[in-house]
């Protein structure tokens, strides 16, 4: 029981949660999708920022440049989807 409640002490206090996909009305967003299927499933996002990112492309890792887009969920968190290159490459929860 104690350990039940420490996870979701965690999970709770965790400020930015990873996801590999979210949905947009009733379509499902997903990493490896294209930023115009996303702007098709969602929209335009309600704001952008740049920053730089770990990928990894082809098994190797490495720091790029991504344009992140920030979808307002009503009534829920924000998601703050990464793309580089026209590819949607991190998804998570802010």
């Amino acid at each position: 029981m104690n350990k039940i409640i420490l996870y979701a002490l965690l999970f709770m206090g965790c400020s930015n949660t990873v996801a590999d996909s979210f949905r947009c009305g009733r379509t499902l967003v997903k990493e490896g999708d294209s930023s115009n299927m996303l702007i098709k499933k969602c929209g335009k996002p309600v704001r952008t920022f740049s920053s730089k990112e770990k990928v990894t492309d082809h098994g190797r890792q490495s720091r790029v440049s991504v344009s992140n887009w920030v979808y307002d969920r009503k009534g829920k968190r924000d998601m703050v989807v990464s793309v580089h290159s026209g590819t949607v490459v991190k998804i998570e929860v802010d």
